[in-house]
């Protein structure tokens, strides 16, 4: 499975330059955890970082910030950590890992912004491919169990010699 199958492509994005109290409202008014923070270039826009849920708790309300007054580009993180949507599961996990993130920025094979994925989503897709193995092993058991046991394979003969004898005498069936 690659990170393409199973990452948002539902992208929210929010300006720098706008306060952090806009990117809550917009967080609750599109049920994600993340935006992405864009910053306007003679280029284009651009993906400047990303600014989480957690941040506007840990960043802002925990140190009393007035979440009006500050910007959204004063808070994202700007260590933006991606990978390409045909990446595995392992990949994703590595990236994630390594960056010290907990979402992951989607990117096409131009390098283009194309999704999210977020540890939650790692998570429910190896719970999936966790749960396809426990079936497998379940099918088996159940398919051995409905099996009339198989009878036991017929052995050849052995002679034991007798302890003080010269000979072979009896034999084992």
């Amino acid at each position: 499975m690659n990170i393409g199958a199973i990452c948002s492509r539902r992208i929210v994005a929010i300006e720098a330059a706008r306060p952090l109290v806009e990117a809550a409202r917009l967080m609750r008014e599109h049920h994600v955890g993340a935006l992405v923070v864009t910053r306007q270039t003679s280029e284009g826009v651009h993906v400047k970082g990303v600014v989480t849920d957690r941040d506007l708790v840990i960043d802002v309300l925990a140190r009393g910030l007035d979440a009006a007054g500050v910007e959204v580009g004063a808070l994202a993180s700007d260590k933006l950590v991606s990978v390409a949507e045909s990446a595995g599961l392992d990949q994703a996990i590595e990236a994630m890992h390594g960056g010290g993130v907990r979402r992951l920025l989607v990117t096409d094979a131009e390098d283009r912004l194309v999704g999210i994925v977020s540890l939650d989503d790692l998570i429910g897709a190896c719970a999936g491919q966790l749960s396809g193995l426990a079936r497998i092993v379940e099918r088996e058991i159940a398919r051995e169990a409905a099996e009339p046991p198989a009878p036991p394979p017929s052995r050849p003969s052995l002679r034991v010699p007798r302890m003080g004898t010269a000979g072979w005498q009896g034999s084992i069936p």
